[in-house]
């Protein structure tokens, strides 16, 4: 449903991961804002339950079960109170369901982008499609903006050794690249500073990530960690039967080079999507003829927010000038922008908005074996404070 959303969801996550609000997001249809029901989705009944707000999975089916909590929506001038329900029908299988008041229903439209937020015990409605709402989440003068409102923290002793070393690197200026291709800027910069390369999962320096990009070209995406399939929860049980089955030939050679993303199938028909029920991630083949969906691999979810959180606790995003081509390129590492503690509840939103990609880097290279490079999950770097609370940015020359 979020993708219906009339305002975009990365924006709205920017927002509130700009002022370090953990929310969740709904939308409601037409009919959920005339009767009074809204579907409780499975991102919406964890997030509740999490807080503390609400667990969905111990209550009862029926009436006599139903919770009515006080609750506030947020408006641009104060916090209006009003009622919010949570319960389970006794109809079909007790799906569970949410009102968030009749404030809601007189200061939101359908497909309007809702967030949920839950401050100590009280929740907060926030409709984000309005401009003067998110005005007022961003003002730490007002109502809402006095409660989310909080201090930056201080950098560690790793963030200034880091800084330190980073900066003896950028007083050297352009430096000639240790690898030819994409890959060079990064694997230049840690042999500079004697970070080994190795495909580890573990941050390269004392916790903190390191990513490096160039800048005066074209801006690809960034990495933000590759996870392997659940080969058990998977149609598909290996690698190299994905590219038996998706697979193409390239100058004499099975491969499969591709992004796909969770807003639209690509031209090669797939795409990502979200088994939100199961809590998985699904990559499936839509036919473009009959339209027929066909699931190839599954992840688990949290398997990827564990490796959000674990990769990206803290983060250098290093920014290099580049010049000349191929071995002859040369890097100047000029920039840094430092991250901390991703919104992993954010992860399943960017997805499904196709703001968070994925790329398939496979190729045959015996009968029996293939070589994956990865499975990418990327982001532009426009998007990373839709992911990230505010950063910091440090010149390095």
């Amino acid at each position: 449903m979020l993708a219906k959303s009339d305002f975009p969801v990365e924006d709205a996550l920017e927002l509130l991961t700009r002022h370090d609000i953990d929310a969740t997001l709904l939308v409601p249809t037409p009919t959920g804002l005339d009767k009074s029901i809204m579907d409780a989705t499975e991102e919406a009944r964890d997030y509740l339950s999490d807080k503390g707000f609400h667990d969905y999975a111990s209550q009862d089916q029926g009436p006599e079960a139903k919770v009515v909590r006080d609750a506030f929506f947020v408006t641009e001038t104060g916090l209006e109170r009003t009622r919010v329900s949570l319960y389970r029908p006794q109809t079909k299988s007790g799906d569970p369901r949410i009102w968030l008041g009749e404030a809601t229903r007189r200061n939101a439209n359908p497909f309007n982008l809702l967030a949920l937020v839950v401050l100590g015990d009280e929740l907060y409605v926030a409709n984000l499609s309005n401009p003067r709402v998110r005005a007022a989440i961003g003002d730490p003068a007002s109502p809402f903006g006095r409660l989310v409102h909080k201090a930056e923290e201080s950098d560690t002793g790793a963030v200034e050794d880091l800084l330190g070393l980073l900066r003896e690197v950028a007083k050297r200026g352009y430096v000639k690249t240790l690898r030819p291709g994409d890959t060079g800027v990064g694997m230049t910069l840690e042999t500079l500073l004697g970070i080994a390369a190795n495909s580890s999962q573990l941050p390269d320096f004392r916790g903190i990530e390191l990513k490096a990009k160039r800048v005066g070209r074209t801006i690809n995406r960034s990495s933000l960690f590759s996870q392997v399939p659940d080969w058990k929860l998977s149609p598909v049980r290996s690698a190299m039967g994905l590219l038996e089955r998706r697979g193409y030939e390239r100058e004499g050679r099975l491969q499969l080079y591709h992004e796909l993303d969770g807003k639209r199938p690509n031209s090669m028909g797939l795409k990502l999507d979200i088994e939100a029920e199961a809590d998985l991630l699904r990559q499936v083949h839509v036919d473009p003829v009959t339209s027929v969906i066909t699931h190839d691999v599954s992840w688990r979810m949290q398997a990827l927010r564990d490796r959000l959180a674990s990769k990206h606790a803290e983060t250098f995003w290093v920014r290099a000038r580049c010049r000349g081509k191929g071995e002859d390129e040369e890097f100047c590492y000029v920039e840094v922008e430092h991250t901390k503690q991703p919104k992993v509840r954010n992860l399943e939103a960017l997805i499904e908005a196709g703001v968070i990609s994925m790329d398939y880097t496979l190729s045959k290279i015996s009968p029996t074996r293939a070589r994956d490079h990865g499975y990418l999950f990327k982001i532009h770097p426009a998007n990373l404070g839709a992911l990230f609370p505010p950063s910091r940015t440090y010149a390095l020359a």
